[in-house]
């Protein structure tokens, strides 16, 4: 989604949500949302993997199973029949 259509969707009330996914299907989930007109946000980090003689630095996700939507009350409601979704309210941070 490119920014000229995120600041004209920004007028409706929207929270955080989070959409639950399928194990490694992250970037998978936020590219057919961001295809349903969804603002998303996939946090990613970048690791070193090691292939038997070789060390790559690639990039994976933050936080796993899980991709940031900013939605409307009735995106959520199109959405709670395809994904699990939870407020960001109800996620606790364990200390």
């Amino acid at each position: 989604m490119i920014l000229q259509d995120i600041k004209s969707r920004l007028n409706e009330t929207r929270n955080w949500y989070i959409v639950l996914t399928l194990p490694r299907k992250e970037r998978k989930t936020k590219e057919t949302l961001e295809n349903k007109g969804m603002i998303t946000y996939l946090p990613t980090i970048y690791v070193k993997r090691r292939w038997k003689e070789q060390v790559k630095e690639i990039q994976i996700p933050a936080v796993n199973r899980c991709v940031f939507i900013y939605a409307t009350g009735t995106e959520l409601e199109e959405l709670k029949g395809i994904y699990p979704t939870l407020p960001i309210e109800m996620t606790e941070v364990g200390h």
